[in-house]
Parts: structure tokens; C-alpha cells; sequence
């Protein structure tokens, strides 16, 4: 009997490597060739020669370099997500903390993931950051492997009971991939919009503030980091800053908690959730959108246990569908939507009448 399917090995994760330096491109593909479960199917010099490769190759992933001769990563990231839709890294040195135009120009038009190159050194990156791009790599790979995996299984929604209250407020919580979403999402809701929206967004440490200046391109409501003793006003974004839980209290104020060594998130997504289970109960929406773990699954929940609104974001337009199939397992999700969708529900849940 063959025992020939048992023995093959897992398939490798497929890279198309993008980078000008021929220096680099051969210290990259030997770093990235390196790992047993990943293979550098192509490289190319530039956007235009990228192009080219992609229907042919069909990477699991392309990493891509920004700034590049003959067309950069801005317009070969454009055109890819046209001709050929694939899951982008961007490493470069034009995407430090400080370079957060660049960085949201390169999510906005369909990266994934950006990873800074070290500034100053002539070639290659140290072995830190060697790991957290093959790490990073193997993280989006999955993502659309995921999203296709999991597009077939429909989510019924699970019936809900009707909030006792108009809803006073809402809450979201993403990580990977949520920038986009909330992009879309916040530029489609209203100036008029009657309630404060709170949001907790995974993202690395320097780069919150960024992000609100992006956003605040898009959307006429006005986003800002919350701080600890304010009330949330209608018709404004709030977002937890940097090292610090973001919870409500009891009298509907923000506060400001310490993260700790063993939280694995910070801001994190169910403390805030279990703080408005806690002093909102029926009067406030619940929304987890695209990202990794868990987080946010249990806050959820117990909203919906006190009777609020809950809305998740569905597995094909998740860029990881990790949070939000967390809190369908949990029976947390009254609504499963597609993101470009959310922000449409999120107004017929607080007010019909808006336009």
C-alpha cells in the first residue's frame, strides 16, 4: 500500500519578494528561504517587474519594498489589488513611527502589514526584526487562506432580544485589518450622528495618533484619544491611547487603566466591552471587526447577555478572521455583516431615520 500522501510535507507558504537593491533582494531571499515552511517563488526590482509575475507565480504573499525606480510600492500595491488581489507586507525604510502618512497611504490602498527597515544600515535588517517579518509573513499568508476556508460556512444570525433602551452608545474593537474597516466605516456615517462611538484598535505603540489624523481626512465626525474623567459626547470618535485600558464607569466616564505584564493586548478590546456590559446594559451596540486572538470575544458576549446590539464582521471581507469567529463561537454575534455594510446597520440600530 503507498504510504506516499502521509509523507509529504505541508505546503510552503509562497513569497514574491520586491526590492531594488540587488544586495538586499539576495540577503532577504536567503533570509525568508531560511524558514522550512516558507519559499521565494519570484523577485523583482521593481512594481512594474512585480506586476508581471503576480498571475504566473500566485504568491501566498508579496513583500514589497516603498520607494523603487520605474513604479513604488504606492502604485504597485494600486494596481495589484486591481489585477490581482494578494496579501502585500511593505518593508521598507519610509515606513518608520514618524512616517505615519506613508504608513496609512499603504493600508488604505490594500497593505496588510509595514515593517520598518532599520535607518542607517547599508544592507539587510538584524535578527529581531529577521523574526518578526517571518512571523508577519506567515501571519497574513493565513489570512486569505482563512477567509476562503471559512467564506463556505454561513453564519446564521442568532436571534437577539430587543434592547429595552435606544441604544446610547458604541463600542468597536479591531486589530488586524481594522483600519480599513473603520475608514470606510467612519466616512459613511453622518455629522448628525446622535451617539459617541468608542474604539479600541490594535496597533503599534506610536502609530495611534497617526491613524486619527487619517481617518479625520475621511470622516466629518471628529476623532481624538479619549481621556481618563471625560464623557463621551455625541457625534465624536474616541480611541484608547497608548499603554492604557480604556474603560467606562459607572457614571458613563472614561478611564484610564494600567496594562499589565501578564495583559496580552493593551489597550484591550474586552475591557472595554465588559465595562459598558457592566454600566450600559441594553443601551449601546457592540462591534468586533477584522483581527487576530480573541480579544474582545468575551466582552462581547457579556453585551449581548445584557441585552445590547452585537454585530461582527464576516469571514470574507476579514482580512483575519480570528476576533470575530471568537465571538460567533461564544454566540456573541447578532448580526454577522460584511464590513462595508456595518456602518449602514450601526444607523438603523440607533436611529432609522438617518441618512
Amino acid at each position: 500500500m503507498s504510504t506516499a500522501n502521509s509523507s509529504e510535507s505541508p505546503r510552503r507558504v509562497r513569497v514574491l519578494l520586491v526590492e531594488d537593491s540587488p544586495t538586499e533582494r539576495y540577503l532577504l531571499k536567503c533570509l525568508i528561504g531560511a524558514a522550512a515552511d516558507l519559499e521565494v517563488v519570484g523577485t523583482a526590482g521593481d512594481g512594474r517587474e512585480a506586476l508581471a509575475l503576480l498571475s504566473r507565480l500566485k504568491p501566498d504573499v508579496v513583500c514589497t519594498d516603498y520607494h523603487m525606480p520605474v513604479m513604488d510600492g504606492l502604485e504597485f500595491i494600486l494596481e495589484a489589488m486591481r489585477i490581482h488581489p494578494c496579501a502585500i507586507l511593505v518593508l521598507s525604510v519610509a515606513v518608520q513611527s514618524f512616517q505615519r502618512d506613508n504608513i496609512f497611504k499603504l493600508l488604505a490602498v490594500g497593505a496588510l502589514d509595514v515593517i520598518a527597515k532599520p535607518i542607517g544600515e547599508r544592507c539587510g535588517i538584524g535578527a529581531e526584526q529577521a523574526n518578526v517579518l517571518i512571523e508577519r509573513i506567515r501571519a497574513i499568508a493565513r489570512a486569505p487562506m482563512m477567509r476562503q476556508r471559512l467564506a463556505a460556512a454561513s453564519v446564521a444570525p442568532v436571534a437577539a432580544p430587543r434592547p429595552a433602551r435606544v441604544p446610547q452608545l458604541v463600542v468597536i474593537g479591531a486589530s488586524t485589518g481594522g483600519p480599513q474597516v473603520l475608514y470606510d466605516l467612519l466616512a459613511g456615517l453622518p455629522k448628525g450622528f446622535p451617539v459617541p462611538l468608542v474604539c479600541v484598535q490594535h496597533i503599534s505603540p506610536g502609530f495611534i495618533d497617526g491613524m486619527l489624523k487619517w481617518l479625520e481626512c475621511r470622516s466629518v465626525l471628529r476623532p481624538e484619544l479619549a481621556s481618563s474623567g471625560e464623557l463621551p459626547q455625541p457625534g465624536r470618535v474616541y480611541f484608547a491611547p497608548d499603554g492604557s485600558h480604556l474603560v467606562l464607569d459607572e457614571r458613563g466616564r472614561f478611564r484610564l487603566q494600567r496594562c499589565t505584564r501578564n495583559d496580552i493586548h493593551c489597550p484591550g478590546v474586552d475591557q472595554l466591552m465588559l465595562s459598558v456590559a457592566d454600566h450600559h446594559g441594553d443601551a449601546a451596540v457592540g462591534v468586533l471587526l477584522s483581527g487576530m486572538g480573541r480579544d474582545g470575544a468575551l466582552g462581547l458576549q457579556a453585551m449581548r447577555q445584557r441585552g445590547a446590539r452585537t454585530i461582527v464582521q464576516d469571514a470574507v471581507s476579514s482580512v483575519v478572521f480570528g476576533m470575530p469567529a471568537a465571538a460567533i463561537e461564544l454566540a456573541a454575534a447578532e448580526y454577522v455583516l460584511p464590513g462595508n455594510q456595518i456602518g449602514g446597520m450601526l444607523m438603523r440600530l440607533i436611529d432609522p431615520n438617518l441618512r
